[in-house]
């Protein structure tokens, strides 16, 4: 029998789930692939990544967990032990670089190289991967210069069968010893979290360039172009951790560039911003539902562009008007916000980039994200709106206006109108932008994400277009 914290192994792949016991002092026991979590144990309770379970198994010669059939997975305590952080974080890291020179397979990087690809070439957080989350994060997530540490590992080469199946679970328990040897267990139990940087020759084994537990503190990144060189690669796999998983676009995963959590180099889009408690909605914008905006009433609002603040940065649109939308697996909520390619957000491809960007997800989940905080929420990009134009999503009986710039400082009005039957029953673009503009949300963010609802925005009704939006 083996106890301890159920968590996966998220890779940027699209794999089999390995499933994984991480027991109390930290060591890791992968539970053999075709190990499929119920949703609930013979007691009714949920078995969720993160839980605290017991599951009967017999460890094989690698140190696999194989469950023994006929046993169920027992839950101890349903509530994840690591829930999303949404305080700010300041993280004490530990970078270990393995060395696996018995096997032929050496470090591709020295310590200083890896050091500046996280705290940038002058090592004081000021470029790499700690600059680009405190950007991202509005200085939410942070590695500590000071406490982040670079060492490297050098091991006996594993066993055949663990190196040629890229078992690196087991590889990380080993690692992990010679990290103790070298620090001293005391020195090592004091980083919160760690990354294994693996040697290039273990890529003729292992076809991924980034993995992570999800929820936990470890990752993993090879030392590829699109592994350690990539710091959206580090970054995905660091935010795994978390519990957020990869961005969709026309139902491939990973396929939003908007996003360092699909396929971009750029900050996260706005669902993902608002589960990690990195922004706040516009005022009024945290729960658009039918009573917000009847059938042929508009609403404005005044947006900020994602890189310029956390506050009051998106819309956050509840279709329950949609007879669909009480289905637990087909109802989606929507996130609405604006891209601008500055800062942190310079590399936004021109799809995305100065434009309105608008995502799906699950709204049941998103609803209540604390009943199942890790559970997949789906987030998928549906379209990106210009300025002063308009978009009709007909799935969701909305039409979406990009509106004008107010002064320069990348603020977009944004308006939203229902209809029922027909986008003729919206105003035209015209008739929006010529109502007053609300006020901009730019000043300093609170300090916590999810409020309770700020007081809801009146429906503005406007006379209706003679013709369809184009």
């Amino acid at each position: 029998t083996v106890s301890g914290e159920l968590v996966f192994v998220g890779t940027d792949l699209d794999q089999e789930v390995q499933w994984v016991i991480r027991q109390e002092d930290g060591s890791l026991t992968p539970i053999a692939l075709g190990y499929k979590a119920p949703e609930t144990d013979d007691l009714g309770q949920s078995v969720v990544p993160g839980a605290l379970v017991t599951i009967p198994c017999y460890i094989d010669a690698l140190g696999v967990c194989n469950p023994v059939p006929g046993y169920s997975t027992v839950v101890l305590s349903a509530q994840p032990l690591l829930l999303p952080n949404t305080e700010r974080i300041i993280q004490r890291r530990l970078v270990i670089i393995v060395d696996y020179s018995s096997c032929g397979f050496p470090p591709s990087y020295n310590e200083s190289v890896v050091r500046s690809q996280f705290l940038g070439p002058n090592g004081d957080g000021s470029g790499g991967v700690a600059k680009q989350f405190t950007q991202c994060s509005y200085g939410r997530f942070n590695v500590n210069p000071a406490a982040l540490k670079v060492i490297t590992v050098k091991r006996n080469c594993p066993v055949e069968a663990t190196l040629k199946s890229c078992a690196v679970l087991l590889l990380t328990n080993d690692v992990d010893n010679g990290a103790k040897e070298m620090l001293g267990n005391a020195a090592f139990a004091g980083f919160t979290h760690k990354t294994y940087i693996l040697p290039f020759g273990l890529t003729m084994y292992c076809s991924w360039a980034g993995l992570a537990l999800l929820p936990g503190t470890q990752s993993w990144v090879m030392s590829t172009g699109y592994g350690l060189e990539r710091v959206a690669t580090i970054m995905q796999e660091i935010v795994h951790n978390y519990g957020l998983r990869h961005s969709w676009r026309n139902d491939w995963e990973y396929a939003d560039y908007s996003t360092f959590m699909g396929r971009g180099d750029v900050c996260l889009n706005a669902p993902e911003l608002a589960y990690l408690g990195w922004a706040t909605p516009a005022p009024g914008g945290d729960h658009i539902d039918s009573e917000v905006l009847p059938v042929g009433t508009s609403i404005t609002f005044s947006l900020p562009a994602t890189y310029l603040s956390s506050n009051g940065s998106y819309l956050r649109v509840i279709p329950d008007w949609l007879p669909s939308y009480n289905n637990i697996s087909s109802g989606k909520n929507l996130y609405i916000s604006v891209r601008v390619d500055k800062d942190g957000d310079a590399l936004l491809q021109p799809v995305f980039a100065n434009k309105v960007n608008v995502h799906e997800l699950n709204a049941s989940l998103d609803n209540n994200i604390l009943a199942q905080p890790l559970v997949d929420r789906k987030i998928q990009f549906i379209t990106a709106i210009p300025p002063v134009s308009q978009s009709i999503l007909t799935t969701y009986k909305v039409v979406v206006y990009g509106g004008s710039w107010v002064g320069d400082k990348d603020v977009l009005r944004v308006h939203l109108c229902r209809y029922e039957s027909s986008p003729k029953e919206c105003p035209s673009l015209n008739a929006l932008e010529l109502l007053p503009s609300p006020p901009s949300p730019l000043k300093p963010p609170p300090a916590s994400p999810r409020r309770p609802s700020s007081p809801r925005p009146q429906p503005i009704r406007a006379s209706p277009s003679r013709s369809p939006p184009p």
